[in-house]
């Protein structure tokens, strides 16, 4: 577990979701531990691991080393590895990506987003809060049928009630129709000192209006500029629509992210003999 004061540097130093350990907690069900400039996730027979240090800049020697001191560690059944490179030792990665990054140092919203906003505002209204109500529910629910998305994906999203209801810097920002209808929702974090996150968005397919998401967005960068954040980081590009979206915002990719699920390969029987894990 970590203690108040690992939790203050981690704080000031975080710059992806997975450094915030409420989120990371919600999700996992897992206990944080630093482990020098690491974070992970420690749960029943799992290991999460944040291969993004909070300090300095990424070895992937100096990650390994570490990462494979963690699994000594907590000898894990199974391993979810997330680093901005992954040794070809360790394994291949199931997928690769990359974090969106948004400068508020001088933001200015481009025109076209702004005509979108503009349009989306005579048709729709933002309310910021924190209650994950039923109608959000509902939403997620049509994504997972509308969309073919992995377990760890659905995994995540069924514990997006958790996570809100645990950690109270993450908000929900709504836009409404005239008569009171969810058009869309947002999920944003604004725990890390520097960093505020664009979390989650969904849709209504049944009620759709054009900019309500680039109107959410907008709502959710002058929150990060009342709380004197220097970045929204934008999540990852996910497929080509979503970084559009991003990039026409201004999100440029500042973070490689790859991702392993693996099980470790068992100890060899000297290993094992030596470690004390054969018993007569």
């Amino acid at each position: 577990m970590i203690i108040p004061e690992e939790e203050i540097f981690i704080k000031n130093n975080a710059y992806v979701p997975e450094h915030i350990p409420g989120y990371g907690m919600a999700i996992s069900e897992g206990e944080p531990f630093l482990l020098q400039d690491y974070l992970c996730y420690q749960g029943k027979r799992f290991l999460i691991f944040v291969g993004y240090p909070l300090q300095g800049s990424f070895r992937e020697d100096l990650m390994n080393e570490i990462f494979q001191g963690a699994i000594r560690r907590f000898n894990p059944v199974q391993i979810a590895l997330m680093a901005p490179a992954i040794s070809s030792q360790v394994g291949s990665p199931s997928h690769a990506d990359a974090y969106y990054k948004l400068a508020l140092a001088d933001f200015r919203i481009p025109p076209k987003v702004k005509n979108m906003t503009q349009r989306a505002e005579r048709e729709l209204r933002v309310e910021k809060g924190q209650e994950f109500q039923e109608e959000h529910r509902n939403l997620i629910a049509d994504f997972l049928v509308s969309h073919p998305v992995d377990e760890g994906t659905r995994y995540i999203l069924q514990r997006i009630p958790r996570y809100l209801s645990s950690v109270p810097t993450a908000c929900i920002f709504n836009v409404r129709d005239s008569a009171g209808k969810l058009v869309a929702f947002d999920i944003a974090d604004f725990w890390a000192k520097h960093y505020a996150f664009y979390m989650f968005n969904f849709r209504s397919r049944q009620h759709q209006v054009p900019g309500a998401s680039d109107l959410l967005l907008h709502a959710l960068i002058r929150e990060a500029e009342q709380q004197k954040k220097t970045y929204v980081n934008l999540g990852l590009g996910v497929n080509q629509g979503v970084a559009f979206f991003k990039k026409k915002w201004g999100g440029l990719p500042f973070l490689n992210h790859e991702f392993l699920l693996y099980r470790p390969s068992p100890p060899s029987l000297f290993d094992a003999l030596r470690q004390g894990l054969f018993r007569s």
